[in-house]
């Protein structure tokens, strides 16, 4: 009778463990068209005169942007998504934008639930340590 119990027991025990197992970075990691609905939000409040990046909503979402070029102070005319990858870790897309100083292409980094965080690819790779 008690190594039955014990079973149990233990048995219970594991499936607590299991259920209290971290999850990956994937929970991170918005839907493909969430992260490029927070990424036109943002640049579409530069492009409206937003002057610095900053706290933004999509919804009931939080936005929090970090964009090196966004805060040197050019203002922005258009932009173009031009590309998208979506390899481990943050939904990355190549952006052509066309600021008052001329054309430049940056990368962006989405990633997040609530908020999502929009980063440019510099000021990323300064947080992550790369």
């Amino acid at each position: 009778m008690h190594a039955r119990f014990g079973g149990c027991l233990l048995l219970l025990f594991g499936v607590a463990l299991v259920g209290c197992s971290k999850p990956g970075e994937e929970q991170f990691i918005p839907a493909e068209a969430t992260a490029r609905q927070a990424l036109e939000t943002a640049l579409n409040a530069w492009k409206e005169g937003q002057a610095k990046p900053g706290s933004l909503s999509l919804g009931t979402t939080k936005i929090e942007v970090l964009d090196a070029v966004w805060k040197s102070g050019p203002k922005l005319s258009a932009y173009k998504i031009v590309g998208e990858e979506s390899a481990n870790g943050p939904r990355w897309f190549t952006v052509k934008l066309t600021l008052a100083t001329g054309e430049k292409t940056v990368k962006y980094a989405v990633l997040g639930k609530d908020p999502i965080w929009v980063y440019s690819e510099t000021d990323y790779k300064k947080l992550s340590g790369m």
